[in-house]
């Protein structure tokens, strides 16, 4: 699977249909970024970046009655997996030691985030 990159502004617009799911309207994906992401977009403003979302592959839109809606074509734990593991390639050059380092250091997460992720992984 190829995931395009994402600006900033397309990773929040993308975060807001995620958080609504499938069916998510302008409107609503609007509200989401202004109220919970602290943005000030207009409608037009984000019609552009589900323009764009819909060009890399992430979204497909279609109508609605008089409403255009957005269906979601990538996941956002597919998304997620493809970052994590793109970070571990270029960053740490596929060492998962050094990633698992990074991710473990004190700095990266507190020490509840990190006992949590410690018991997660001996689960698996």
């Amino acid at each position: 699977m190829k995931v395009n990159g994402l600006t900033e502004s397309e990773k929040v617009t993308m975060k807001c249909v995620w958080d609504l799911g499938d069916g998510a309207r302008l409107a609503y994906i609007m509200k989401v970024a202004n109220d919970r992401y602290k943005k000030n977009w207009k409608p037009q403003t984000v019609s552009t970046f589900l323009r764009k979302l819909v060009e890399k592959g992430f979204l497909k839109q279609y109508r609605n009655g008089r409403y255009f809606c957005y269906r979601i074509l990538i996941s956002k734990h597919d998304y997620r997996c493809r970052i994590l593991r793109e970070d571990l390639e270029f960053w740490n050059d596929g060492i998962v030691d050094e990633f698992l380092a990074e991710l473990m250091d004190e700095n990266t997460f507190s020490d509840e985030q990190r006992t949590k992720i410690i018991e997660r992984i001996k689960d698996i």
